[in-house]
């Protein structure tokens, strides 16, 4: 490991010791603002991060899906920065959980990344990326791992029948199947992609894509059962960042990603993005769905 290397890792362990002695509220808004700069390096520099951890040669889908990556990721972090001050215990206790099977699927995706496509002679990954997919996951786990083990109140409330909850729960239904199908078979929704012969650097990032994206899908799973709708707006607003992001990118790549099959995503995107400010924009004396 190189110096810069090592005084990254010992600024970030600090950074994150300290998150985590200073209290749940403390952590979840550190864990907010963490993801949110990390996604932002991937969305506006893919290239420099890719080139710093594969082999390389980069192609346009390399660098679409990265940005693909960055923006589910800082949809992650809306819910936690919207619902800091919650007094459910409930979503807390939810965003945490959420984070540790989303995080523990992105290690798993590493591992083996590293047993399979470790120094291909291109579209590989190298030994660089133990450090940046490896020890910032393991200290984003722990701590995440280490307020969810300390919970001895778990809340839950019943579930209405409401539209937000409706919606919440059809898109929990959604975004688990995506995540499941696209972490297990990346090639099988690269294919549907137009994207014919992907390579490991393709299929890594489509499954750490849908790490986040389960790890979405269990958040808007248990939402109908917080107590207050404004945290359950919270989630929602969260997706609708997520699916406008996805659209941006996509028209960011339109000039070289220009198939059919990228523009019925970019379309169905937009689509879900209006159904998820529907349920958002539910009145708040509405009770049916």
């Amino acid at each position: 490991m190189e110096t810069g290397e090592m005084i990254s890792a010992s600024a970030m362990l600090v950074v994150f010791l300290f998150a985590m002695i200073g209290g749940r509220k403390v952590w979840l808004l550190t864990d907010a603002g963490a993801v949110v700069l990390f996604a932002l390096g991937w969305i506006v520099a893919p290239r420099i991060f890719l080139e710093q951890m594969t082999t390389g040669p980069l192609d346009e889908f390399h660098i679409f899906f990265a940005r693909w990556y960055g923006a589910v990721l800082i949809a992650s972090a809306v819910a936690h920065f919207m619902t800091r001050n919650s007094g459910d215990v409930t979503v807390s206790n939810v965003l945490l959980y959420s984070r540790v099977v989303g995080i523990t699927m992105t290690l798993l995706a590493v591992a083996y990344c590293q047993k399979n496509y470790r120094d291909l002679e291109k579209g590989g990954w190298t030994q660089e990326q133990i450090f940046y997919g490896v020890f910032g996951n393991a200290v984003w786990l722990l701590g995440n791992l280490y307020h969810s083990a300390r919970t001895d109140q778990f809340g839950c409330f019943g579930q209405r029948n409401d539209r937000v909850s409706f919606v919440l729960r059809l898109d929990g239904f959604l975004l688990l199947v995506t995540g499941v199908l696209g972490f297990a078979f990346p090639d099988m929704l690269l294919y549907f992609m137009d994207l014919t012969s992907a390579d490991g650097i393709h299929l890594h990032m489509m499954r750490c894509f849908n790490a986040v994206i389960f790890m979405l899908g269990l958040v808007s799973s248990w939402a109908p059962v917080f107590l207050k709708d404004e945290d359950k707006r919270s989630v929602l607003l969260g997706r609708m960042v997520m699916d406008s992001l996805l659209v941006a990118v996509g028209l960011l790549h339109i000039q070289t990603l220009n198939s059919p099959t990228f523009l019925y995503t970019h379309l169905s995107n937009f689509l879900y993005a209006c159904f998820l400010t529907w349920g958002y924009l539910t009145p708040a004396d509405k009770k049916t769905a």
